[in-house]
């Protein structure tokens, strides 16, 4: 059981981000971290590289070292407070690979894997190697992996650019291990996400928000998983969530440079809050 916060009883569980730095804020560790805190969770993360972008793009990427990575994971894990792990941008096979070993090493974690092949800009996020790596073991080692349309398509080798290529390519995640799956649809017509496990298949609909040059969905949606996870909710239960949470951040997202849109993560703390409703005064006893 979590230590107790001084009169406000349990404390938040612990999420782990595997995953690069992205310094405008946007996607990343950054959006991980600003996730986990709208889930009233306490996040830490080790970092796998750091880039160079803005609003605009991705300039450079410096990968870390994967001794480095491995190190930070095990101080981390030396707290033993984690309760959840998602994995993002991981660059390469080193650090793939040590992304990896900490899933062996800590099979009681529930994970989540964001297969990030590429910016929403263009860059490559992975070399071929280390996307190989997380193809052939790490979709395996994980409680679910969340691609959307381009990246199931690498995943799978499918065409996947509508609802019907969408199902056959979360059958085709299955069947190369991943022990679930959720193609996402958002920038289909229609926002629809594929829900795959090995009881069945099933599609949640949602609303298609406008604008369309959105920056770190994915990351966002997979670490709200995430923090559903580590809350003690089911899976398909922190699926539907983490989607409706996604929908309010795009819904309240503004610019904040003249390039792509970040998501407002903290949006609630933004809402106009219900006006009290009105009360009656007690009647006058005679």
């Amino acid at each position: 059981m979590p230590p107790a916060i001084p009169n406000h009883g349990p404390a938040p569980p612990v999420i782990l981000s595997i995953a690069g730095f992205d310094p405008s804020g946007g996607a990343g560790v950054a959006a991980d971290l600003k996730t986990f805190a709208a889930h009233n969770c306490y996040g830490v993360a080790a970092i796998t590289a750091l880039t160079i972008q803005n609003t605009q793009g991705v300039a450079a990427i410096h990968s870390v070292e994967p001794a480095l990575l491995r190190a930070c994971l095990d101080s981390l894990a030396g707290n033993g407070q984690v309760r959840a792990v998602k994995i993002g941008m991981l660059a390469n096979r080193g650090n793939a690979r040590a992304a990896g070993d900490f899933l062996e090493a800590h099979p009681e974690l529930p994970s989540v894997l964001d297969p990030v092949i590429r910016s929403s800009s263009g860059a490559a996020l992975i070399d071929e190697t280390g996307f190989a790596y997380l193809r052939d073991h790490l979709l395996r080692q994980v409680a679910v992996v969340t691609p959307n349309l381009s990246e199931a398509a690498a995943l799978t080798g499918l065409r996947v650019e509508n609802l019907e290529e969408m199902k056959a390519a979360a059958r085709r995640l299955l069947e190369l291990g991943a022990r679930a799956a959720v193609v996402t649809g958002g920038h289909l017509d229609k926002a629809v996400d594929v829900y795959a496990v090995a009881g069945g298949l099933e599609a949640f609909a949602g609303e298609h928000l406008k604008p369309d040059n959105l920056h770190g969905t994915g990351c966002t949606f997979s670490s709200a998983v995430a923090a559903n996870l580590a809350l003690g909710r089911q899976l398909r239960d922190a699926v539907m969530l983490a989607k409706a949470y996604v929908v309010e951040s795009i819904r309240w997202a503004y610019p904040v440079g003249p390039g792509r849109i970040p998501l407002n993560h903290f949006y609630r703390m933004q809402e106009t809050p219900r006006p009290a409703d009105p009360v009656t005064p007690p009647e006058a006893s005679a």
